[in-house]
């Protein structure tokens, strides 16, 4: 049960990363860096929810 949701949770992540190739290449250069980190903590949050808890 723990797969579904995780390929769940990475097909929901590819538009936050999209979002931060926009404005890296519109030399929009600190919203892109927030945005992956902002998105990086919404991929380590569930891991460590469904695997270590």
């Amino acid at each position: 049960m723990k797969y579904p949701i995780i390929i769940l949770i990475l097909i929901i992540l590819i538009y936050p990363l999209s979002f931060a190739m926009y404005n890296w290449n519109n030399d929009n250069k600190t919203a892109a860096i927030g945005t992956v980190l902002i998105t990086l903590a919404s991929l380590i949050l569930p891991f460590y929810i469904l695997f270590l808890r």
